[in-house]
């Protein structure tokens, strides 16, 4: 099978963009990359009318104003820090509350990616059903939650350590974060093989700055305003590709053989 993506970490940046062509490239899939957007369009719309409408009351109600120009000033810094800290959240909201919610399509999306883009590839597991799907999805999005949780906690002790300790932090929380959004669009592919958490993680550590680097491109794209609501479609695609064009060495996944997947078509 000829290369989905360019070679190294070039190609982890990339992954997204090549989600996009590829989707482009096949029309048929469109309808199925249309409910995660419309998903993410409503979290983005209640996520706007409960945070950033209201952040300026929010800011303003801890600081007396009315008592110098240095608490404006202050207001001003708070608002810019609580705007960053919304942003972030922003692209939790997307990729992890929105990927549990549209996970039924992105399932089907990323399967029939598969079908087109390597249907020689050996298939993953069947699902039983939606219901059972949505139980599988959130629990593995819970497992990794609360690694991620744990993680970024031992992370913050860091902040103990005078002046070099804070800038550790920033950069560590920053590489844990994009890991963390790599893993999560790398998991279809990946669950559907029936690795565990701890295969999946050593999978993305042989992945090495391939990895990493398609975790940085997945949250710049959750970072941009209205294009990151494309997040959830552009990152499982772009991560089912990833996973083709790097597939785990044979035998790192369950011990039984899968069953095949019921072929399907664009």
């Amino acid at each position: 099978m000829p290369p989905l993506l360019p070679a190294g970490p070039r190609g982890g940046l990339l992954a997204p963009l090549k989600g996009w062509s590829f989707l482009w490239r096949h029309r048929g899939l469109l309808p199925l990359a249309l409910a995660p957007f419309l998903i993410n369009l409503g979290l983005f719309a209640l996520f706007l009318w409960l945070g950033y409408s209201r952040l300026g009351g929010w800011v303003r109600s801890f600081l007396p104003l009315e008592q110098g120009w240095w608490w404006v000033l202050v207001y001003y810094l708070l608002a810019a820090l609580v705007g960053l800290f919304l942003l972030a959240a922003q692209v939790y909201l997307f990729a992890v509350v929105g990927g549990i919610i549209a996970s039924p399509f992105l399932e089907a999306l990323t399967r029939r990616v598969e079908a087109l883009a390597a249907p020689d590839a050996p298939a993953g597991w069947s699902q039983a059903g939606v219901l059972s799907e949505l139980a599988r999805v959130a629990g593995q999005a819970c497992k990794r939650l609360l690694l991620y949780a744990a993680v970024m906690l031992l992370l913050f002790l860091l902040n103990l350590l005078p002046v070099l300790g804070s800038l550790l932090y920033a950069v560590l929380a920053l590489v844990a974060t994009c890991l963390f959004l790599a893993l999560e669009f790398l998991d279809y592919p990946l669950d559907r093989r029936g690795l565990s958490l701890r295969q999946k993680l050593g999978y993305l550590r042989g992945l090495g700055l391939r990895g990493l680097c398609f975790g940085a491109a997945v949250c710049l794209l959750g970072l941009v305003p209205l294009v990151n609501l494309l997040l959830l479609p552009l990152g499982a695609v772009g991560g089912t590709l990833l996973y083709l064009d790097s597939p785990p060495p044979a035998g790192a996944g369950s011990s039984s053989p899968p069953p095949p997947l019921s072929p399907r078509r664009a």
